[in-house]
């Protein structure tokens, strides 16, 4: 059951990670969480030019992923979560729905607007997911454990690839010397890792019949 509770503290890390600074500035309002970087990149000139090409929505799978997990680890009944635990992380899951959305979001109707459609259709079946959560509860540990681990994956590498690949031309883009590299994109390296170490824990332990 310890396995369980470090998936538990490493996912609420991963959504920590997301809103905590990226790139890191002196002046607050110039820095920049995960979930700002999926709008920031869009004024890029690489990007605006096609100079450099790569789907913004990476920078929102982190907050997706998180939420998908968090759901998967509450519904499941081999793992021994009181009540109090399996709902609180539902409801964390179900918070971290609005960090598919642009920081300064308009009216719902543009939710499935061509811009933002894939955000709009990946918040929909995660709130079904929600909704649907016991549907999940006898899924096996070794198949919880591989999806978990396999889901971290894709929550860490494209965001972080895409992240190092603009890197520069946010450097350059502030042109100061003041900006740099925020302890949130550490610890989103961090905590999926951790994620991902955790889960092969609970796959190994699987043996044993946890």
């Amino acid at each position: 059951m310890v396995t369980g509770y470090l998936l538990l503290v490493t996912l609420l890390l991963t959504a920590l990670a997301y809103w905590a600074p990226w790139v890191d500035h002196d002046t607050a309002a110039l820095k920049l969480s995960g979930q700002d970087l999926g709008e920031f990149v869009k004024f890029i000139p690489a990007i605006r030019t096609g100079q450099i090409s790569f789907p913004r929505q990476v920078f929102y799978l982190p907050p997706l992923v998180s939420a998908i997990c968090l759901v998967l680890l509450a519904a499941n009944w081999r793992l021994a979560y009181p009540r109090w635990v399996r709902v609180g992380m539902l409801a964390f899951a179900l918070s971290l729905l609005p960090g598919l959305l642009p920081p300064a979001w308009g009216h719902p109707r543009e939710l499935f607007t061509t811009e933002f459609r894939l955000q709009g259709v990946a918040l929909v079946l995660c709130l079904l997911l929600i909704l649907a959560h016991g549907a999940f509860r006898r899924v096996p540990l070794a198949a919880l454990a591989l999806t978990l681990g396999a889901l971290a994956l894709v929550a860490l590498i494209p965001a972080q690839w895409a992240f190092w690949v603009i890197w520069p031309r946010i450097w350059a883009a502030y042109d100061t010397p003041t900006v740099r590299l925020g302890w949130g994109l550490w610890l989103d390296i961090a905590a999926w890792v951790g994620v991902t170490i955790s889960a092969t824990h609970l796959l190994r332990r699987t043996r044993f019949h946890i």
